[in-house]
């Protein structure tokens, strides 16, 4: 008689959630359980099914306040990361110090990295338009008053993951020059995986930074 016409009330009690498959021999085996909201897998041929956590959507990090110090950094970032974004909220830096613009770095397990960078920005204000450009980081905003704050996002996606190279664009405001915006993009190629990114200017006095990632 065929597996097929067991009728379902002769078959051997089994665990709770438990499927019945077929291994690579034809044999009947169970699958074990899995867990609340979890997928049930094809293995392909040659390889039991399974149950699997199912990821989607960004991952949110911790938002770090930038109220003091230089910088902030954004580490442990996941292996397989393609895309993040850091948002940034009224981050302002040292009124004394006023050279000093919003700076993004990025590195792998060696460090960061503060070379290599290829980066164009362009200021746009409601009197004349300024273009920079830099190889030490991408620049997000500089600083124009003391009373300056930088409101915005930028976005990194890996554009080759042979060579680590991450391509970044941005858009951030000044809410004490609200006739002022800066745009920009640029690319890096990293040593090795991305595992870190860096937030820094002259000294922080207000504001907060936050990433997420998938």
């Amino acid at each position: 008689m065929s597996l097929t016409k067991i009728p379902i009330g002769l078959m051997a009690d089994g665990t709770d959630g438990n499927i019945i498959s077929f291994d690579t021999s034809g044999n009947p085996v169970a699958v074990a359980t899995g867990n609340d909201g979890q997928l049930f897998t094809s293995g392909g041929a040659g390889a039991a099914p399974s149950f699997t956590t199912v990821t989607s959507g960004f991952t949110q990090a911790a938002s770090q306040a930038t109220t003091s110090g230089t910088s902030v950094t954004f580490g442990s970032i996941p292996s397989g990361t393609k895309l993040i974004v850091v948002n940034y909220f009224d981050v302002s830096s040292d009124a004394g110090e006023s050279d000093d613009g919003l700076e993004l770095t990025i590195g792998d397990g060696g460090g960061i990295e503060t070379s290599g960078y290829i980066s164009m920005r362009a200021q746009l204000r409601s009197s004349a338009n300024v273009i920079f450009d830099d190889t030490a980081f991408w620049e997000l905003g500089n600083h124009l008053s003391a009373a300056t704050k930088w409101r915005g996002s930028a976005i990194l996606s890996l554009q080759d993951a042979a060579s680590f190279r991450w391509i970044c664009q941005w858009q951030t405001m000044d809410t004490a020059n609200a006739a002022t915006v800066d745009v920009g993009c640029g690319s890096k190629a990293l040593s090795a995986e991305l595992t870190q990114l860096k937030v820094e200017t002259g000294t922080f006095d207000s504001g907060s930074v936050s990433i997420m990632f998938q």
